[in-house]
């Protein structure tokens, strides 16, 4: 019988199976990727160096998914509105893999699909004539609070069990709350308000 014409494994299917698992797990191991693949862990190392990379090789295909949304281009046309725009999309996709987020922020950013992603921020930055210190810094705080806003998508409505007599300001607040939708998305929404309206500050003023 001669070979395949295709290999069975590709970077690509070891990264959307890594994902998977992360996906259900929270975390992957190199055994429990293999049977996920059906494949020995010796086939794995034909195609990948190991966990950094696969780790890797998971934002990759997280940015590859969101870039083609297309979602990041679309806004405008105050720098304002394409940032906001910005962080809308980026926590979007990194909300529906939630669990990933742990793993992601451990390594530095080297795929091609996720740099891009932050081009098209620091561009929008750059056009506008932010100075490169603020331009790391607004990358920096608008990277922050979307990682941990998509960490928050995944959390309870209800996220605080507070005592209303151990408690009672928190406990207070959320009994008597009535939120016009869900509580992650209106925080997220008042805090990327209030980034944008600081970095707007940091502009020269002409």
């Amino acid at each position: 019988m001669g070979r395949p014409r295709q290999a069975i494994l590709s970077p690509e299917k070891i990264y959307r199976a890594a994902l998977e698992l992360v996906d259900e797990f929270g975390d992957f191991t190199l055994p429990g990727l293999a049977r996920r693949l059906s494949v020995s862990p010796s086939s794995i190392y034909h195609h990948v160096q190991g966990r950094p990379e696969i780790i890797n090789g998971i934002r990759s295909v997280i940015g590859s998914d969101a870039l083609a949304a297309g979602d990041f281009f679309t806004a405008g046309p105050d720098w304002q509105d394409r940032a906001a725009a910005w962080a809308r999309s980026y926590r979007r996709a990194l909300g529906q893999h939630a669990k990933a987020i742990p793993l992601l922020v451990g390594e530095a950013v080297t795929d091609t699909a996720t740099l891009e992603i932050y081009e098209h921020l620091a561009a929008v930055l750059v056009e506008q004539g932010f100075a490169a210190d603020d331009v790391v810094v607004a990358v920096t705080v608008l990277d922050s609070f979307l990682l941990g806003s998509a960490l928050d998508m995944a959390s309870p409505e209800l996220a605080w069990l507070a005592d209303p007599d151990a408690q009672p300001a928190l406990h207070g607040a959320f009994a008597g709350a009535s939120l016009k939708g869900r509580r992650s998305d209106i925080g997220f929404e008042a805090g990327v308000t209030a980034i944008i309206a600081h970095l707007g500050t940091l502009l020269p003023q002409h």
